[in-house]
């Protein structure tokens, strides 16, 4: 029994400040809040148009300088937490995935093209530059160093060694036309498949000749 009465007081202590606490937010309820009115008000890219009516306890509805419309709570506003319609948040994104923004140039097409003829043994002119010891310098596998150098491509032309033996780098490349290219390509050996073909129409063209001298000889009038 003692230990039952040792504890009682605290049970009351605690039913109290329940009590306290249903009390108070009774007296809340009753007597709300007093909202800031932010109508007009900027905040970063977002001007305040009206209280939404809907969620007119939070709600603010903000218009963006890119035109989009947004609702916004005002506790965010006011804290700095919302500053646009999330195109703000699209830009920072995007420019931090964008090195340069020519991955879409011609200068950029042509760097890719070196690199590979240089760098990947599955490129079908491999065997014509990185097979035969041709490389890119090292300033120049940096595309910005690159483009510094050369600028963009000019329509109807694209990239040249003045030096066929020589590598990619600055003093060794231009922008060449396609007649340029021709009269600065190097003369090409001919293959072991080219030389059989070669050999395949010199012997089928002899054995065409052979037929024909033997048809004549048939003809031709026996003494």
């Amino acid at each position: 029994m003692d230990l039952g009465q040792n504890h009682q007081p605290h049970k009351l202590d605690e039913l109290a400040g329940l009590i306290n606490k249903a009390i108070a937010k009774a007296q809340s309820r009753r007597h709300p809040r007093k909202i800031i009115d932010l109508t007009g008000k900027r905040f970063g890219r977002l001007v305040v148009l009206a209280l939404h009516a809907e969620k007119s306890r939070f709600g603010w509805v903000c218009r963006c300088d890119c035109g989009g419309e947004r609702i916004v709570r005002g506790s965010d506003l006011i804290r700095g937490m919302s500053k646009s319609c999330n195109c703000l948040r699209k830009e920072m994104f995007a420019k931090r995935s964008t090195k340069h923004g020519l991955c879409r140039s011609r200068a950029y097409q042509s760097w890719k093209g070196m690199k590979a003829r240089c760098f990947n043994p599955r490129d079908r002119a491999y065997p014509d530059y990185g097979g035969r010891g041709i490389t890119v310098c090292e300033r120049w596998l940096i595309f910005e160093n690159f483009y510094a150098d050369m600028g963009e491509r000019p329509p109807g032309m694209s990239l040249d060694r003045i030096n066929n033996d020589g590598n990619y780098e600055p003093g060794n490349c231009r922008w060449a036309t396609v007649a340029e290219q021709l009269a600065n390509r190097r003369p090409r050996r001919h293959s072991k498949r080219r030389r059989k073909r070669s050999s395949l129409a010199a012997l089928q063209s002899y054995v065409a000749a052979m037929r024909g001298v033997r048809s004549e000889a048939a003809k031709a009038p026996h003494d």
